[in-house]
């Protein structure tokens, strides 16, 4: 993504946060209206948690660490 995002020149926030769509299945936490679009009551949540203040900072760096939450248990990166 990171490479993506660098490559096709997207540096604003409004565009990195858009380009999560390509590895989420289109889902991003916001629309092009900044309208919260994920996470919604019901729906399965599978997400990764990075050290990141934002969805768009997590694209334009490369994340040292990452937690995945899979069916409510937690899973460590291995990098």
């Amino acid at each position: 993504m990171h490479n993506f995002c660098d490559y096709t020149g997207k540096s604003e926030e409004r565009s990195l946060r858009q380009s999560l769509s390509l590895i989420t299945q289109g889902v991003t936490p916001l629309n092009i209206e900044s309208t919260q679009e994920w996470p919604k009551i019901g729906e399965e949540a599978i997400f990764v948690f990075v050290d990141a203040s934002c969805s768009a900072e997590a694209v334009a760096r490369l994340p040292k660490k990452r937690l995945l939450m899979h069916k409510g248990k937690l899973y460590k990166s291995k990098h």
